[in-house]
């Protein structure tokens, strides 16, 4: 193996090496494989890191097992066109901070970009100069959507790479995609990596190269297929294995966009059908990490049935925890809807106080979530707090829902006249035929009003940051789209009525209470206490 101070130049029709035992490819070399007898073989023999590395789709997913090296190889590819003075590429995680944690992308990188150039670690540039003038920016995509299209509006960017894509909304992704170009004859591409997450919409969009089983077809491994991405949901994505199929399933919409004045420019299936690949990243592939540490085997081992079956197995499917029931989807349109603004001002409130949870109060108006307060404090001074904005809102006593539940009990004798949630309580129909308890029956009916885009968030509020246990420093947006993970129906014995997980399934699925998802759906307490009125004359206590 060739020592990493020998290595001068990348641009040669021979293999490169680098001082993790990992073969790169460079796009003239594998071109000139593919000019050979059999050589589809060839690359088709290769290990997942080198068809990663090799990949000319326009959009690439490397996904699956932990310590796959997919992290490395997103840095690896840029490496196609270093010394290409035209070359602009960005790097994407969820928070800036994820990307300059020690030993994160950024520390990693200075081993593969360290000869090409220097680097700004100036918080807000982030940026590998490349000594012939093209560029590397590692950035974020934290902020509100619209914050993120100021950001990137305008930008050209020949590579765009999100590290733990399953994180990223796929609004965001699509509009990523709107900066994937260039004018110097640079190939665009677009790399994503990550770890299995059934949740995600990136399960949904890679669904062709998964099993039944939930695990990568090794057949279908790097197979390219192509589409059109109308709509705003992965659902609505005209696929097919060709250009053509997919041109004839979206004629009518691609036609409508077609002006004659392209034509010198290509065709339409070459202009508005993006080639897609899927890679299974392979933790057995990782030879230096295995050699290394390998231990690392039975820190992936020793987890939950469910993690075991995402980091060690790379299954896309696998579920303990019962029937995922919020999408992404469902999510996104919730945070850019219209404001649900008519109806009732009233608070939720999940009670908590110092050394554990957070103790998350809503404010509505109807149902448009128009402010939140999070605190982790004594009873004493949550107490005030609370009282503190019921007065800042004009919200009555009245108009004050709070979980009874555990240390909701001491709130009692200081709100006389709020709505205690008792989560256990009978369901509204006065038996539990179709319901758990009162608490499913709410979160039944906040699911069901999410997919029907009833709620809407204040756009301030989604980017505003908070830290808990397990979490620091993460917007509310991504809070939510967590914990709506959590909102998950239990699938045992779903013959008898409809109720959530467990709450220690909750904490094991995402690492924590969701507090501010329990806070919110409390929101559907006041509609089945109308209903309980209208049935029975009485007000529930």
């Amino acid at each position: 193996m060739a020592d990493k101070a020998e290595i001068k130049d990348t641009s040669c029709f021979d293999p490169v090496f680098l001082d993790l035992g990992i073969e790169v490819y460079t796009y003239e070399y594998i071109e000139k494989l593919r000019k050979e007898e059999n050589s589809n073989n060839i690359i088709a023999q290769k290990g997942s890191q080198e068809v990663f590395l090799s990949c000319d789709a326009d959009i690439c997913i490397f996904g699956g097992k932990r310590g796959g090296s997919k992290t490395y190889s997103l840095l690896l590819e840029a490496l196609n066109d270093v010394k290409n003075p035209y070359f602009y590429a960005s790097l994407l995680r969820k928070e800036k901070e994820d990307s300059r944690k020690t030993g994160g992308i950024i520390d990693v990188s200075d081993q593969v970009y360290g000869q090409f150039g220097t680097y700004n670690r100036a918080q807000q540039d982030m940026t590998w100069n490349f000594h012939t003038g093209g560029k590397l920016k590692f950035d974020y995509y934290s902020d509100s959507f619209e914050d993120f299209k100021k950001r990137f509006q305008g930008l050209a960017m020949s590579m765009i790479g999100v590290d733990e894509i399953t994180h990223m909304a796929y609004e965001y992704f699509k509009y990523l995609l709107t900066s994937n170009r260039n004018a110097h004859n640079i190939k665009n591409r677009f790399r994503g990596t990550c770890n299995p997450d059934p949740d995600s919409w990136v399960a949904t969009f890679i669904d062709w190269w998964i099993g039944e089983d939930g695990t990568p077809i090794p057949e279908r491994n790097g197979v390219v297929r192509y589409c059109f991405m109308y709509g705003e949901t992965v659902a609505e994505i005209y696929w097919g294995d060709s250009k053509q199929e997919v041109y004839e399933q979206a004629k009518d919409r691609i036609d409508r966009l077609w002006r004659k004045e392209y034509e010198q420019f290509g065709t339409k299936e070459d202009m508005f059908i993006k080639s897609v690949t899927f890679i299974e990243g392979k933790l057995e592939e990782n030879i230096k990490l295995m050699k290394s540490d390998p231990n690392y085997l039975a820190n992936l081992a020793n987890q939950s049935e469910e993690q075991v079956a995402r980091d060690l197995d790379g299954n896309w499917k696998f579920k303990t925890a019962g029937v995922g029931l919020i999408t992404y989807e469902d999510m996104d349109r919730m945070f850019h809807n219209a404001y649900q603004n008519q109806g009732l001002r009233c608070i939720t409130c999940d009670v908590a106080f110092d050394g554990g949870d957070k103790c998350v109060m809503w404010y509505w108006e109807g149902f448009h979530a128009k402010d939140i307060r999070v605190i982790g404090v004594d009873s004493k001074k949550t107490v005030d707090y609370a009282k503190e904005f019921m007065q800042l809102h004009n919200v009555l006593e009245e108009n004050f829902c709070y979980d009874l539940n555990g240390l909701g009990q001491i709130f009692k004798g200081f709100f006389p006249k709020a709505r205690p949630f008792n989560n256990k309580e009978m369901p509204t129909n006065g038996d539990r035929t179709m319901f758990e308890n009162l608490k499913a029956e709410c979160a039944y009916l906040c699911v069901q009003r999410i997919k029907a885009a009833g709620y809407s968030i204040e756009a301030f509020l989604q980017g505003r940051k908070f830290s808990g246990k397990n979490y620091k420093s993460v917007t509310l947006q991504n809070i939510l789209l967590t914990e709506r993970k959590a909102m998950a129906q239990d699938d045992k014995d779903t013959d008898k009525n409809w109720k959530l997980i467990s709450k220690p399934e909750m904490k094991k699925l995402i690492g924590r209470s969701p507090d501010f998802f329990e806070s919110f759906f409390m929101r559907e307490y006041f509609e089945i206490a109308k209903k309980k009125v209208a049935r029975t004359g009485l007000w529930m206590l």
